[in-house]
């Protein structure tokens, strides 16, 4: 053996010596900590306000089920990508999110549309009932998904702590909205939209600002 092939063998021990084993990251993990966030948030919040008479009753008007059921699914699809951005892995497709928030523009869309028909009445009853506290609910709501997504890719350090950012606030705010269409009785489309969807991009923004910086290397 040369002196060449020596040195070569003697980093080559150097450096697997230094190795550690490392417990493999399993999503399972990731996505109990957001069903704890998304659920522990939920019943604490209607333990201290109330569920909504109507579903205490057991019946829910179907705006409302839609609507909750929309940012639900949002909110699922964008934790799922989330917590795969936290796995080792090249070439993942993290896009599904897109398709659910896709099918929440339904809200802001029908909204519109009915707020320029019947006299402006669904305006009206939306300005007259400013539930601003709705909305800052709905982010507030959303902090324990949030973190529980913040810390999974905390860990992982994901390749695009931008995107990463953004998907993390989707999820908080879809998370948020929904809990918020289980406390809030109010069946107006245009209130729903404002008061309860607006968390979804309010949240996105704020991941995007707030927790870019701290996903990095």
């Amino acid at each position: 053996m040369t002196m060449k092939d020596a040195s070569i063998d003697d980093l080559i021990d150097g450096l697997a010596t230094d190795l550690k084993p490392v417990r493999p990251r399993r999503v399972m993990q990731g996505s109990l900590w957001v069903v704890a966030g998304w659920l522990g948030v939920g019943a604490v919040l209607v333990a201290l306000f109330g569920a909504r008479a109507d579903l205490v009753a057991g019946a829910m008007p179907p705006l409302s089920m839609l609507a909750f059921w929309l940012t639900a699914a949002a909110g699922i699809a964008a934790a799922w990508s989330a917590l795969r951005m936290g796995l080792p892995g090249v070439g993942r497709d993290y896009g599904g999110w897109r398709w659910a928030v896709g099918a929440l523009l339904a809200l802001p869309l029908a909204a519109l549309a009915v707020s320029f028909g019947d006299g402006h009445a669904h305006t009206e009853a939306a300005q007259r009932s400013f539930d601003i506290h709705c909305l800052l609910q709905g982010i507030a709501s959303g902090l324990g998904v949030g973190a529980a997504l913040f810390l999974w890719l905390r860990a992982g350090a994901p390749t695009s702590p931008t995107r990463a950012g953004w998907v993390i606030g989707i999820a908080a705010g879809a998370a948020g909205a929904s809990i918020i269409a289980l406390l809030c009785s109010s069946d107006d489309l245009v209130h729903i939209t404002l008061w309860h969807a607006s968390a979804v991009p309010v949240s996105a923004v704020a991941g995007r600002v707030l927790l870019t910086r701290f996903l990095r290397w």
